[in-house]
């Protein structure tokens, strides 16, 4: 995936957790789907390794942690930024409609952050269900962010001018877990927190991310329309924090939801 390719160098700078907080997030899973060392687990979307390096901590050497991506690049990017000592995932280029692995593989699958780059979600649901264990888990993760956070306010607005300027910014697949739920055969779904945290952050930086279109959502933007709608959310951004290089505290939390086959 060409696109996920150019984000590989500066995904963790982006996307990535606060020293200590991985740690809390794959502690949590493996808690909350009572994961064993020996467990066979698929990662979808493995990307950079976000989730898998310290899910590959928490259950020690022997694991059984297999993680798949479109980008090979992102993947390698996993590959160099491992712990010392810690064994690698299995790593697989590959697409999550057509899931390279035979039927009731896994104890569980894993997803994050991607379901809403997937336009034919029913089928990632029947190819998840299809290497599910008997007994097994769908487990799904996300960055739960306040609305009135600066990024999120942000975002949005970014949206609304990407619109206004006619590039409907449209997600392909499912905004977020939860709605996927009604659509996955399974006999319970339970969610927790697995994480919370404060960060200070200042507006600036969510501006300099859509200025340096760390995002998906802007690669859609024509380059000939990117620098007008930049411009305006810029304006906009200065009349809603005077002065946006003043850090903000922010709550964070990460979830975990799953759903038992």
């Amino acid at each position: 995936m060409p696109g996920f390719d150019r984000a590989a160098d500066i995904y963790d700078q982006t996307r990535g957790f606060p020293p200590g907080v991985g740690d809390r997030v794959a502690a949590a899973l493996v808690d909350f789907v009572g994961l064993k060392p020996d467990d066979r687990i698929l990662e979808i979307g493995v990307g950079t390794g976000r989730i898998a390096k310290p899910l590959a901590v928490a259950l020690g050497p022997d694991h059984h942690l297999t993680g798949i991506d479109l980008s090979r690049k992102m993947m390698d990017r996993l590959v160099e930024t491992l712990p010392p000592g810690v064994r690698r995932p299995d790593l697989v280029e590959a697409d999550a409609l057509r899931l390279p692995f035979p039927a009731h593989t896994f104890r569980a699958s894993l997803i994050v952050h991607v379901l809403h780059l997937i336009r034919e979600w029913q089928a990632l649901i029947a190819e998840v269900t299809r290497v599910g264990a008997r007994g097994g888990a769908f487990v799904g993760g996300w960055n739960d962010h306040p609305p009135e956070s600066s990024g999120e306010r942000i975002s949005k607005k970014f949206r609304e001018i990407a619109a206004a300027h006619g590039v409907p910014l449209e997600q392909q697949g499912i905004p977020n877990f939860e709605d996927l739920l009604p659509h996955v055969p399974g006999v319970r779904a339970e969610s927790v927190v697995a994480a919370e945290w404060v960060v200070e952050r200042a507006p600036r930086l969510a501006m300099q991310s859509i200025a340096e279109r760390h995002f998906s959502s802007s690669w859609i933007i024509p380059d000939g329309i990117f620098p007008a709608v930049l411009a305006d959310i810029q304006a906009w951004a200065e009349k809603e924090w005077p002065d946006l290089d003043r850090a903000i505290p922010e709550v964070r939390r990460f979830k975990w939801m799953k759903v038992e086959f």
